[in-house]
């Protein structure tokens, strides 16, 4: 996946993701956010809401992403659990791997900061979208100044 394709797919999940009151920020995280991936390197990205855990429970919403917008189909995904985070791994064709990560919002809080949390924004991490600042504010506390 070249960087226009991987553009393409943020940019449908992050309109996707927009129309849902529930889903308060996302986020770049990992190879891409960095800006180090490779040919195969996957698509990372950390969706905040109040409702994480009914994406979890339905498989409906994958529908609704515009990847065929993008060039790309989802062909199949499987989902991992991560404590307050868990993640839907999706297969794309043309091959090409997203990862979506839904975490509540204490994945994000910031006294104190999780160390797990910690080491994601430390590693790499762009907002995409941060409705209610709540992105900004734990970026500024891993990071200050």
């Amino acid at each position: 996946m070249n960087l226009a394709e991987a553009n393409a797919v943020v940019s449908a999940v992050s309109s996707w993701a927009i129309k849902h009151g529930d889903i308060r920020a996302m986020a770049l995280v990992g190879s891409w956010a960095r800006g180090n991936q490779g040919q195969v390197s996957d698509i990372d990205l950390l969706l905040l809401s109040d409702r994480a855990h009914e994406y979890r429970h339905s498989q409906e919403w994958l529908t609704e992403i515009d990847f065929q917008g993008t060039g790309y189909r989802l062909n199949s995904s499987e989902s991992a659990n991560y404590g307050v985070a868990w993640s839907r791994h999706m297969h794309l064709l043309p091959a090409a791997e997203v990862e979506l990560t839904f975490a509540e919002y204490c994945w994000a809080q910031t006294e104190p900061v999780d160390g797990g949390t910690q080491s994601v924004v430390k590693d790499a991490f762009q907002i995409i979208f941060d409705k209610d600042g709540i992105l900004s504010k734990l970026v500024a506390a891993v990071m200050p100044g």
